[in-house]
């Protein structure tokens, strides 16, 4: 949600804009992980409309999959960066470490 006026989202009024997300996450003994989700809904002048009349609602689809080991986890994304008449597709990796003390950890949960 946001409250900085009206925004190209798919609940858009003066006082706030709701731009919903959906997505899903399974894992295998938290070590394996896969995901999947939707989001950034919008509406957008569709690609094959040459008089510019017909709006059409686009989203960014992803997938993707996880590892944990121990305090190390590496993810990987695949998502569509454009609208789905023309996608540009691309892959994101990222690293996460856990810096915390098990101790800490345990006092947190």
């Amino acid at each position: 949600m946001t409250f900085d006026g009206k925004r190209n989202t798919v609940i858009s009024t003066n006082p706030v804009s709701i731009d919903p997300r959906l997505g899903v996450e399974l894992n295998f003994k938290d070590v394996f992980f896969v995901r999947g989700g939707i989001n950034n809904f919008q509406q957008a002048l569709d690609d094959r409309d040459t008089l510019n009349q017909r709006k059409i609602w686009i989203y960014q689809p992803s997938v993707g999959a996880g590892f944990k080991v121990g305090d190390v986890q590496i993810d990987y994304a695949f998502t569509n960066l454009a609208n789905q008449s023309y996608p540009l597709y691309t892959h994101v990796f990222s690293l996460r470490v856990d810096l915390k003390r098990k101790e800490e950890r345990k006092k947190t949960k």
